[in-house]
């Protein structure tokens, strides 16, 4: 009997922490999803930055620099719609930021010069921030 109890009792401890650090993995993966995607950008791995920045924003959806990164992502990949939203998003989180207004006006003026959505994209280098 006594040890059918201490089982139950180191078996509850067990569950308590991998609830505990469940609850604790969130910001913690935020962080490693963003610096995956900012590799994989890098790398020039687009659908994969975009995986994991999607990954980001679906836990944290107030994340400004995720929002940012997507965007730079989207017009990677040429998605310009999708990009002009993502950046749209970013600068209603963080109005203050001169870097995703910047990246929000460059996106638009692109879609107001081409006359759609599906063009290729500028030339002018984006910029994926080394660590947000």
């Amino acid at each position: 009997m006594q040890q059918t109890h201490t089982s139950i009792l180191l078996c509850s401890v067990f569950v308590l922490m991998i609830l505990i650090g469940c609850a604790s993995h969130d910001v913690t993966s935020t962080k490693d999803y963003n610096q995956f995607a900012i590799k994989a950008a890098q790398a020039g791995l687009w659908n994969e930055a975009i995986f994991r920045w999607k990954q980001v924003v679906s836990i944290d959806p107030d994340n400004a620099a995720a929002h940012n990164n997507l965007g730079v992502g989207y017009e990677a990949m040429g998605k310009i719609a999708e990009a002009k939203s993502a950046y749209q998003r970013a600068t209603e989180l963080e109005p203050n930021s001169k870097y995703y207004r910047i990246n929000y006006r460059r996106c638009r003026l692109h879609i107001r010069r081409s006359g759609t959505d599906n063009d290729e994209i500028s030339s002018e280098p984006m910029q994926v921030p080394e660590d947000d």
